[in-house]
């Protein structure tokens, strides 16, 4: 999706009909709208806990999901559960008919059951029904990114700095499939000068880079996971580097080495 910034975020909102929010929904809503995932996730989990029923809130979370359901990402799913259950737990029969389209188009089984879940919660179809287009998202902000805006999305998370970005990037690589040989020289580099003096609580992020380098299904990395699984001093790291550089093909090329992405990256090391 592309990212928009915040102050036309407040900006657009600002003119749209948000005058019954209150402060937090108004806060809630700059959340749904920001384009972030994880903020989305974040949003719904607020309105789910506390049962909010304001349909001017509502209506965006539905547009949302209406919008991002047909082609979501894998890494996208849990937050787009989440929409769902916010649906649900404001009990209002409003949104009976969006939940009714998601249980029975989605291909994704774990967002069929959380919509059906919140499906339950909801009177029979009341009132009007919500219908996609009712509410005017940002433009572009819920598009599918074009390949070049992804990659230059990922490479930014991954160089950020912080092990929660490095993850994230991580695991969407592997959500979107994404076999870029820049991201992946990165993901090794980053895998290479960490694993070895790696604590306990870095091991999992560094597992979901054998993840993501095993989804490019790209050779040049199989020296790279073969060092991690013969070396790493951490069980976890060893198999999971062991399962990956199996997904990898057996072509005769050129390997990576440490050093070979020459860019600035961050040690990592907190």
């Amino acid at each position: 999706m592309r990212r928009i910034s915040a102050a036309f975020m407040a900006f657009t909102l600002s003119f749209s009909a948000m005058a019954e929010l209150t402060d937090g929904q108004q806060e809630i809503a700059d959340q749904l709208l920001s384009g972030d995932i994880r903020q989305l996730k974040s949003a719904s989990q607020r309105i789910f806990k506390d049962k909010i029923s304001n349909s001017e809130l509502l209506d965006i979370v539905a547009e949302i999901l209406l919008t991002k359901y047909p082609e979501a990402y894998s890494s996208e799913v849990d937050s787009l559960a989440w929409l769902a259950r916010a649906l649900g737990a404001s009990e209002n029969g409003r949104y009976y008919d969006v939940l009714s389209e998601v249980v029975s188009k989605t291909k994704i089984d774990k967002l069929e059951r959380h919509a059906d879940k919140a499906l339950d919660n909801l009177p029979s179809a009341s009132s009007e029904q919500y219908v996609a287009g009712m509410y005017t998202l940002p433009e572009g902000a819920f598009e599918k990114e074009e390949s070049s805006e992804l990659v230059a999305r990922l490479k930014k998370l991954m160089l950020a700095g912080d092990l929660a970005s490095l993850k994230q990037a991580a695991k969407e690589i592997v959500s979107t499939r994404t076999a870029d040989q820049e991201l992946t020289d990165i993901a090794a580099e980053a895998l290479l000068r960490n694993y070895s003096s790696a604590t306990k609580a870095q091991i999992d992020t560094l597992a979901w880079l054998t993840n993501a380098i095993g989804s490019t299904g790209l050779a040049r990395y199989k020296k790279v996971l073969q060092e991690v699984e013969d070396n790493s001093d951490f069980r976890k790291l060893s198999k999971y580097a062991e399962k990956n550089k199996a997904k990898l093909a057996e072509d005769n090329v050129v390997q990576y080495q440490q050093g070979m992405f020459d860019e600035p990256m961050a040690d990592y090391t907190y």
